[in-house]
């Protein structure tokens, strides 16, 4: 076991006190067990947010963790062939409407105001060409489909998975609250010493200076992403200011029964 730390680096990046031991075991993406969780949310809903912080609070890993590391913890389901089994659970990041292998499933909400917004942010980092209008009004096609659909897809839980709900803008505003429902729902305990260290290892702010580490940087040239920052601010509402308002109000004329039920359209 110990050797197999060594191959592959993890032995550096524990806390002392984490009592996690990885045996290895690589599977193919696809196969999963039950009991394994999968991150999921329409795109720039805080997947990777929440990947980071599933990565430090399960596992205990330190600040010199890097971007690689989270990636080979917590992979991403479209990034990867295969996976490393490390634990009896293990956990992936997804962007998929209900399946029967999603039995277990940590959903993230964000304001789709906002969700679209930072979707635009990255389709123009990665060099695409992309109207605003169009990702607000419907015509740009998204993966997953739209914003209200997918999380209707996932509240009409089809499998009957087992689903914690987590709104985004409570990861930004009250995250110590929202390590406290993790741990009910992985069933595991942190003091609160612990929880603050994930609150720090995965603040905006950490996770920007990893972004300038030479791994994040490579990983970003090799997806296309040559120009601006994946880790941009967390906000939860500068729509307001970057949208017009025709824009935003023909996004809640669309979405008007998803934006009541979970914000208040006027926010």
């Amino acid at each position: 076991m110990k050797s197999i730390q060594r191959r592959i680096g993890l032995s550096t990046l524990l806390s002392e006190e984490s009592p996690y031991r990885f045996p290895g075991g690589l599977q193919p993406i696809s196969q999963t067990e039950p009991q394994d969780i999968f991150i999921v949310g329409f795109p720039k809903s805080g997947n990777t947010l929440m990947q980071h912080i599933l990565a430090h609070l399960y596992y205990g890993l330190n600040s010199i963790a890097s971007r690689t590391m989270i990636n080979l913890i917590v992979p991403d389901v479209y990034s990867n062939s295969h996976y490393f089994r490390f634990d009896n659970t293990c956990f992936f990041k997804s962007h998929e409407r209900p399946n029967s292998n999603y039995k277990r499933v940590i959903y993230l909400i964000r304001d789709g105001r906002q969700a679209l917004l930072s979707y635009y942010y990255m389709l123009e980092n990665l060099g695409q060409s992309v109207n605003l209008e169009e990702l607000y009004d419907g015509t740009t096609k998204i993966y997953g489909g739209s914003w209200s659909g997918h999380i209707a897809a996932w509240e009409a839980n089809p499998f009957d998975a087992e689903i914690l709900f987590i709104k985004y803008e409570d990861i930004v505003l009250n995250k110590k609250d929202v390590l406290r429902q993790l741990c009910g729902f992985l069933n595991i305990d942190r003091s609160e010493a612990e929880l603050q260290k994930v609150i720090d290892l995965t603040s905006i702010e950490h996770m920007k200076e990893m972004e300038a580490r030479d791994d994040w940087k490579r990983m970003k040239k090799e997806k296309g992403f040559y120009s601006g920052s994946f880790v941009r601010k967390g906000s939860v509402d500068s729509f307001k200011n970057k949208v017009s308002g025709p824009l935003i109000t023909k996004f809640e004329k669309l979405n008007s029964e998803m934006l009541l039920k979970h914000y208040s359209i006027m926010n």
